[in-house]
């Protein structure tokens, strides 16, 4: 059985926490484990061998550092851009037939999901392995608690025979599909790789070919597969639910008896902090002080946030952005985030703290002709040889021993000590110790941006 981790999404209901560029999956939101990490633990109870990691091409590095820091192997398979997740299972299925096993059982996880106890969901899918075997698309169904708007809906007869799916009804449709017997749908599936492409191929025969080009001509570099982009583009952008299930008369429904939290939605999160709530229904997480307040929730980490007489109030204090809601009106979420979009706000995709492959960087402050960053490089890694045509550079160490090559010259910095880098001059920052090092970086001219960077050698590929 190979474990396919859907890592693809954007988390954009989880704004401003979640960013385009370092979205849900990367976060620890409920432990010191990201999303994404605990999805991989999760993979190794169930499958003896590693999993496959679908994901996006810009998040190629948080992917690789994220499995890395796991302790686990893997595989990852990186994606253009996102094409919704039939096209994920579609190239994780011609991994394996490509390797041979074509009835190789696919077990499909979402990234984003808390499923506890790991022994319970081990007996679930046990159960659902005959059916799988035998040509079934074999989905989970959780006992619902509440009538959810946001969850999809499985009805199936008492042997497990799929009736029919139904995506995210209103909250009326969805008590009377309680009252059914519906159960919710966890997003977890299992099926042989050639049950699932020779049903794709009938039903999405686009999409199938658009994949199959794609992983044919794909490379192979370091840690990834890269999927060849033109050919993937044209693929197109469905779920793997309106691609094939909806319309496939094999289909078996297990139930799930588990907690199960797909944690993609600020009420979700609430919900998952309900253990932290107060008398008054509040949750307060961070430094924050809340006088005379009913069922509101706080999340912050930067500053003090007081609140006097809130009721159902959503407050998400970020460094760059702060969000307030109220609880019954986040349906206006996707709209707010569609004008943060058309305003081209970098806030809608980057944090202040930037991840590459080296460390990161994070913006401190920034006015006309100056940006102050501070710049983490862990112990063996190195920034790109590189010049800008637009800005110079003043760095100052505050930890460690910084390697400097600034034009013909090589050098060590230790904390103190400080560089310039002219406007136009090559220059690479490393560091060659087995700690932290921690750079202040005062750039100067104009246009100040991320695109005046001229690489002129990358250990990581990038151009």
């Amino acid at each position: 059985m190979q474990a396919v981790i859907l890592a693809g999404g954007t988390g954009s209901r989880l704004w401003p926490l979640s960013r385009q560029h370092y979205p849900k999956q990367f976060l620890a939101l409920n432990g010191q484990d990201s999303l994404l990490q605990q999805c991989l633990h999760r993979a190794a109870d169930l499958c003896r061998q590693p999993a496959l990691l679908v994901g996006q091409e810009e998040h190629r590095f948080l992917l690789a550092q994220q499995l890395q820091e796991s302790g686990l192997e893997g595989r990852i398979i990186l994606e253009p851009e996102g094409r919704n997740t039939a096209a994920s299972l579609t190239l994780a299925a011609l991994a394996c037939v490509e390797r041979g096993n074509d009835d190789e059982l696919l077990l499909v996880l979402p990234a984003d999901q808390r499923i506890t106890p790991i022994d319970a969901l081990l007996q679930a899918i046990k159960q659902a392995e005959t059916a799988a075997h035998t040509g079934h698309f074999c989905v989970f169904g959780l006992p619902p608690s509440h009538p959810h708007s946001g969850y999809g809906y499985i009805l199936a007869h008492p042997g497990g025979l799929v009736e029919r799916f139904v995506e995210k009804p209103d909250t009326a449709t969805a008590a009377q599909l309680i009252a059914s017997g519906a159960l919710w749908n966890s997003g977890l599936l299992l099926c042989r790789a050639d049950t699932w492409l020779a049903a794709l191929s009938q039903r999405q025969p686009e999409l199938f070919n658009a994949c199959s080009l794609a992983w044919q001509q794909k490379q192979r570099d370091l840690d990834f597969i890269r999927i060849q982009p033109d050919a993937f583009r044209r693929s197109p952008s469905v779920s793997i639910d309106y691609a094939v299930l909806e319309h496939e008369p094999m289909r078996h429904c297990t139930r799930l008896e588990v907690d199960w939290q797909d944690l993609g939605s600020w009420e979700a999160l609430i919900t998952l902090n309900n253990d932290r709530t107060d008398e008054q229904g509040c949750l307060a997480l961070g430094d924050t002080l809340l006088e005379d307040c009913r069922d509101t929730a706080v999340f912050g980490e930067h500053r003090l946030i007081t609140g006097i007489g809130l009721e159902r109030l959503l407050v998400v204090d970020t460094p760059d952005a702060l969000l307030l809601a109220h609880r019954d009106q986040m349906d206006a979420f996707t709209p707010l985030l569609q004008r943060l979009a058309k305003q081209q706000r970098s806030e809608l995709k980057l944090h202040p703290r930037v991840y590459r492959p080296w460390g990161w960087h994070e913006t401190l402050t920034q006015g006309p002709g100056f940006k102050v960053k501070t710049l983490s490089i862990k112990p063996g890694e190195s920034l790109s040889l590189q010049r800008h045509r637009h800005r110079a550079e003043h760095w100052i160490v505050l930890a460690g021993t910084a390697h400097i090559t600034r034009g013909d010259q090589c050098f060590d910095l230790s904390a103190n000590a400080s560089t310039f880098i002219a406007q136009g001059e090559q220059h690479r920052l490393q560091n060659r110790t087995s700690a932290p090092l921690l750079i202040l970086e005062v750039q100067s001219g104009e246009p100040l941006d991320e695109d005046d960077i001229e690489r002129l050698e990358d250990r990581y590929g990038r151009t």
